[in-house]
């Protein structure tokens, strides 16, 4: 029986096979980065797909150059490709320690320091350098092309059919790394996946960027937002906690202020979501003009190209990261990655969810947790590994979705190699090249 998700497809005449590789990888975010970059240079062929015309996800499509999640306990958990990334943006002039760049000028250069704080760059400059890097690495990019179904053989997916500016196409494989966010790969083919009940799946947000703020500090822009939330002055209710930062450009901050729930798996959803953030943008910076000390000048810069979405819809894997498993902090036998062990932010109601637990310590991402249950020969990446939804927490930010996604990458082309499944690679053979390419595992 064909999937109602992949019925185009299904019923449309045959397609002309337009590429195949080693690894195709379906998403240009940070795990699809994370992916491509590594399959090649794991010796795969490897091509990246994306919807849009560049890469970086929500780096790039969401106002958010923050790379957040290189650092926790004091040291840097995140090495690979994602430090390669920063180290680049940096010799460029385009990264820095966040904070206020300019009212801290150790901030930058970030130089050779570990990578111990949240990172700050420019939505063009992540976009030139991941291209840059996927282009040295050998990794063919295929852009403006929407995946829109998928063939599949029994436990193998055989092919993705896109959709490109010039037309369709089949896109064939020898492994696929689904780097979608929501899971679409595997869903498209009719593979078991878990979707986050809108109360779990945590806000949905439109960053924004304004301009000609004068002397921003974060510390009594804080003090002054708890102020007028304990008077109920805050004109979004659920709103009861301050995100915002320096850009790198003198006088920009990003607020994360704006919020909605809804499902981010729906088309209409998003749309009717989309109209109330853009509104709601609007009311933003009028209100930090009248209330915030140093935005009185303040003006609307933009605000990101499509709805950011924390959790929507991942797959079922071998083995599932369960709140169970984090909040007892059980061992992890094949850690691919390094994540947190607190949750619960992003709230629907208030910041913190009724179940927010921010417990120390580390634990890492289990290698199984990216091999879907459905298919051997596709590996997820990024937030749409196998974890119950109120964990996701704990790996989705931007560096840890570019570390999982390095390890599908890996697993991918090790996959390829050797004509098997995913999961008949082992663990001791991603474990060895992920090292190589100086992943940080624990």
């Amino acid at each position: 029986m064909i999937p109602m998700q992949n019925v185009l497809f299904a019923s449309a005449p045959r397609w002309p096979v337009i590429g195949e590789y080693d690894v195709v990888v379906v998403g240009a975010g940070p795990g699809g980065l994370g992916a491509a970059v590594a399959a090649a240079e794991a010796g795969a062929r490897t091509l990246i797909v994306e919807r849009y015309g560049f890469a970086g996800g929500v780096a790039t499509l969401t106002c958010c150059p923050n790379l957040m999640g290189f650092g926790a306990g004091g040291r840097q958990i995140v090495g690979g490709v994602a430090d390669r990334l920063v180290r680049e943006l940096d010799r460029m002039g385009q990264a820095a320690f966040r904070g206020d760049p300019q009212a801290v000028p150790e901030g930058r250069p970030i130089g050779d320091r570990p990578l111990l704080a949240n990172i700050v760059s420019s939505i063009e400059a992540v976009r030139i350098t991941a291209n840059r890097m996927l282009r040295r690495s050998g990794v063919a990019r295929l852009y403006y092309t929407s995946m829109i179904g998928a063939e599949t053989d029994g436990d193998r997916v055989t092919a993705v059919a896109v959709d490109r500016v010039n037309g369709p196409g089949l896109l064939r494989a020898r492994c696929f790394v689904d780097a979608t966010g929501d899971a679409d790969l595997v869903w498209r083919a009719g593979g078991q996946v878990r979707e986050a009940p809108v109360e779990d799946s945590m806000t949905k947000t439109l960053l924004i960027r304004v301009g000609g703020v004068q002397g921003f500090d974060r510390v009594v822009v804080d003090r002054e937002f708890k102020r007028l939330v304990s008077e109920g002055k805050v004109p979004l209710k659920e709103q009861d906690h301050f995100m915002g930062y320096a850009m790198l450009n003198p006088g920009e901050v990003s607020l994360n202020f704006t919020l909605t729930a809804g499902s981010g798996l729906t088309s209409e959803e998003l749309t009717r979501m989309d109209g109330e953030l853009r509104e709601q943008a609007l009311v933003a910076v009028d209100w930090f003009r009248r209330e915030i000390p140093g935005f009185s000048e303040c003006y609307l810069m933009d605000t990101g190209v499509r709805v950011g979405v924390r959790a929507g819809r991942g797959i079922v894997g071998v083995e599932t990261i369960t709140q169970k498993h984090v909040d007892e902090n059980t061992p992890v036998s094949e850690p691919v990655a390094l994540g947190t062990r607190g949750y619960g932010g992003h709230g629907l109601k208030r910041f913190s969810s009724p179940w927010a637990k921010r417990q120390p310590g580390l634990r890492g991402i289990p290698w199984r947790a990216l091999l879907p249950v459905s298919f051997s020969n596709v590996v997820a990446a990024g937030r749409a590994i196998s974890a119950e939804p109120r964990v996701i927490d704990t790996f989705r930010l931007m560096a840890r979705c570019m570390a999982i996604g390095q390890a599908a990458g890996v697993t991918a082309a090790l996959a390829a190699a050797q004509h098997t499944a995913a999961l008949g690679v082992g663990y001791d053979r991603v474990r060895s090249e992920l090292l190589k390419q100086s992943a940080v595992l624990s």
